[in-house]
């Protein structure tokens, strides 16, 4: 019996360790890809592009936001009998739908915490994200406006001194392979950068209109190409290297 109870206190002792979680921050930044770099704002709190236009006001639609822990593999499928336990086995923590939304101070590259989320303790090695549309009935505060208008992003702003509202349904997918470890008491980073220099500028060089229908499909692929995501544990804006050799790379954008 005594021989019973250690066992039990043994096994419970296991399962708890393997249940251990730990903190994740959420944040975001609008700056160009490089870290530090800064992004100019006028006195009136809106961000002055190069080709005349400011942007007062930005805001995204997350869908999910989605971390694997190592040993996930999307090409075995739970009914596989390929591969071992772990191959078959999805560690993995999802969030959303939630809002993105900067305007003043927010639009000066600094970063801007958006929320917490509980995982659990291990190493990660891919992060996925989903801008899109949320259906109006599921979304609540400010994501009901953008749903309302059946949108992901909403950018506000200044074109020749009058005003714009650029809206967009356009859908921003991206997995990136990454390699980090959260620990238990730990408070890791994830940073979503936008990167706002290229919106309004085409292949040669020239200003796009967003109030012109022509400029729209160009506009749309400039906007899912300025968006990542990535640990950045130091919340310096830049994707760390720290934790690996170097070599993180981008997956697929959609």
């Amino acid at each position: 019996m005594r021989r019973f109870i250690g066992l039990f206190a043994s096994l419970m002792w296991l399962s708890a360790c393997g249940n251990s979680t730990s903190s994740v921050g959420l944040s975001t930044r609008m700056g160009g890809a490089v870290t530090g770099s800064a992004l100019t704002r006028t006195s009136s709190q809106r961000l002055q592009l190069s080709n005349g236009i400011t942007v007062d006001r930005v805001r995204l639609s997350v869908r999910e936001l989605e971390l694997k822990r190592e040993g996930h593999h999307d090409d075995v499928s739970d009914d596989s009998d390929a591969g071992s336990d772990d191959d078959k086995t999805e560690f993995k923590r999802r969030t959303g739908p939630f809002l993105i939304d900067l305007s003043g101070a927010a639009l000066e590259g600094q970063l801007v915490r958006l929320q917490d989320i509980t995982v659990d303790v291990g190493i990660y090695d891919e992060i996925e994200f989903d801008i899109g549309k949320v259906d109006p009935e599921k979304a609540t505060g400010g994501l009901k406006e953008l749903a309302d208008q059946d949108a992901s992003i909403i950018i506000d702003g200044h074109i020749d001194g009058e005003p714009f509202q650029f809206v967009t349904s356009v859908g921003v997918e991206q997995e990136r392979e990454v390699r980090f470890e959260i620990a238990e008491g730990d408070d890791q980073n994830v940073t979503f950068n936008i990167d706002p220099s290229g919106w309004f500028t085409d292949k040669d060089g020239k200003r796009l209109d967003p109030r012109e229908s022509s400029a729209r499909s160009e506009l749309e692929n400039n906007l899912q190409k300025s968006i990542d995501a990535f640990d950045d544990h130091d919340r310096d804006g830049g994707e760390d290297h720290d934790d690996d050799d170097g070599s993180h790379h981008d997956g697929k954008d959609d």
